[in-house]
Formats: structure tokens, C-alpha cells, sequence
């Protein structure tokens, strides 16, 4: 009897020891599975909004119209609670990048003055100068940031060094803009402590945009002629570095950066004829910055 016992009692706890594993992956899978909710973030009074990046710290940033839906605001979103930034002087300003922990970000505005070249750079067909901003969130106050000589700008990805990725006009009529309404060139550059550093371009391209930043001071964007983004790209060490395509050749880009310096876009299939949505690119491990990366990096910038 007792050997019997033992037997039965050894084999239920084989058997249990056995059975908590399973136990215990399927309570885990359970208790792995993502539960979302869906939260409307509201309007400034019109009916539509758009909520285009978020902080690791919960901050949100986009726009929305004003009732009427005749202008367009950037806005703030937190804890339930949406906050109009304003503009320069002008009826429109937009947002819709990443902002950085502190809420802060970029952005573009326009002004109450016309562009004498009627460009319509920030997009509402007011043609009014259009400036890059940044907005400073612990002040509430939006600022101008400056161009590269040219009437108009717009600031995209920031990073927690209030570094600010975007594209600048420069003084230097570009003819690959013939029968569009933008007359000169605009090149990629990172704004940091008020100054604007122009980006290079791929070798031959004539214009380009920045739009993230990470928090290394890496970049990423395209550069290509005035309709066409040929090259996707990541600024690194002083360096355009063409991050490859798909196959096509018209319109390719990188659009985000993290801080393993992994670039998230777009590029064209062969032939041109369809977009692949956010491929992934991953910069040179040999380059990835460590501590004394990040110090010859931000020399080659800054200094």
C-alpha cells in the first residue's frame, strides 16, 4: 500500500510538475495579448483633426480646424486635454511629427506678409510666408526659426535636445521647379540653438528635406530635384549616406529615425509603379553611436 501511495502521490507531481509549464505559458500568453482603446482626441471646433506623432512621455502632436473649417491650427494633446498653439500672424500653421518628452516641436506657420513668389509653401493657397517653428512648450511660446536666405521653411522631427529637422529655402532659383509653384531650392538642415545647419545632399541633387532626428543627432529624409525624391537618406557624421530602394528610382524617403538609428519610409517598387510603405533601413553598426561617436558627431555639427 504504501509503495502504491508513493507511486500515485510521485506521479501527481510529475504530472502537475508537467502541467504548470503549459499552465503557466498560457496564462502568460493571456496576459500577453495587447488590450486598446480607442479614445477620440476631439477638434478646436471644427470637424476634423489629426493627431501626427506621439512622445514617449505622452505628449501628441498634430492639427485641427476651427469651426467654420476654414483654418487649420497646430495643436497639443495631453491627459485628455488639447491646447491651440497659434500661429506667426497668420490664419494657418500645421504640426504633425514626432514631439520630443518635453512637448516640445516643430512645425511650420504662416505669416500675415504675402510671398512676393506666391510659392504657397505651406500648403492653404493663401500664398503668405511660410516659416518654421518651434514651439516651447514649458514657456507656451512659438518661435521662428530661421532659413537659409529664402522667404520660407518647415520644421518636422525634434529631439530631446531640442535639435529640429526640416527643409529651408535658400536664395538659388532651381530650374527642376519649372511649372510648379515653387521657384527656389530647398534643402535639408537641422535647426539647434537658433542656427540653421545645412545638410548635404546626394551628389547631383539639387534639393532635399529632413525629417527626423533621433537623439544622437542622425537624421533622415530625402534629397532629389524639385518633384522627385530619389535618394532616401541618412545624415551621419558629416555624410549623405543613400540608404537603397526597392527597385524604383522616383520616390523614395526615410521618414522616421530611432535612436538604434534604424530608419522607417517609403520607396518605389521596379518600374516605379507602386509604393512599399515603411521599409526598414539600419544604418552601419560600425557607426552606430556609442559615447565617443556621439562626440565626433555632435564636433562635426556644432563646432
Amino acid at each position: 500500500m504504501k509503495s502504491r501511495t508513493l507511486m500515485f502521490i510521485t506521479a501527481m507531481t510529475l504530472f502537475a510538475a508537467l502541467a504548470m509549464p503549459v499552465r503557466l505559458a498560457a496564462q502568460e500568453q493571456q496576459q500577453a495579448l495587447p488590450r486598446y482603446t480607442v479614445t477620440d482626441l476631439g477638434t478646436l471646433g471644427g470637424t476634423s483633426s489629426l493627431a501626427g506623432g506621439l512622445s514617449n512621455s505622452g505628449w501628441v502632436e498634430g492639427r485641427s480646424t476651427l469651426p467654420g473649417d476654414t483654418v487649420t491650427h497646430p495643436v497639443l494633446w495631453r491627459k485628455g486635454v488639447m491646447k491651440d498653439l497659434g500661429t506667426l500672424g497668420g490664419p494657418n500653421a500645421d504640426a504633425g511629427y514626432r514631439p520630443n518628452d518635453w512637448g516640445n516641436l516643430g512645425g511650420a506657420s504662416e505669416t500675415g506678409a504675402p510671398d512676393p513668389f506666391a510659392e504657397n509653401f505651406c500648403g492653404y493657397g493663401t500664398n503668405l510666408i511660410c516659416l518654421p517653428i518651434l514651439w516651447w512648450n514649458d514657456i507656451k511660446k512659438m518661435t521662428p526659426l530661421p532659413t537659409l536666405g529664402g522667404n520660407n521653411g518647415w520644421a518636422a522631427g525634434i529631439n530631446d535636445q531640442n535639435e529640429v529637422a526640416g527643409v529651408a529655402e535658400n536664395t538659388t532659383q532651381e530650374p527642376t521647379c519649372a511649372g510648379t509653384s515653387q521657384v527656389f531650392q530647398f534643402r535639408p538642415v537641422i535647426w539647434a540653438e537658433g542656427r540653421v545647419h545645412k545638410l548635404p545632399t546626394f551628389p547631383g541633387d539639387p534639393v532635399g528635406m529632413a525629417w527626423g532626428i533621433n537623439y544622437w543627432g542622425q537624421a533622415t529624409g530625402y534629397s532629389g530635384n524639385c518633384t522627385t525624391a530619389f535618394h532616401a537618406l541618412l545624415w551621419q557624421n558629416g555624410r549623405a549616406i543613400d540608404l537603397g530602394n526597392l527597385g524604383g528610382k522616383m520616390n523614395n524617403a526615410g521618414e522616421d529615425i530611432n535612436n538604434l538609428g534604424q530608419v522607417a519610409g517609403y520607396s518605389d517598387l521596379a518600374g516605379d509603379t507602386t509604393h512599399a510603405r515603411f521599409s526598414l533601413a539600419e544604418t552601419h553598426r560600425d557607426d552606430r553611436p556609442g559615447h565617443a561617436a556621439r562626440r565626433r558627431w555632435e564636433r562635426w555639427r556644432w563646432h
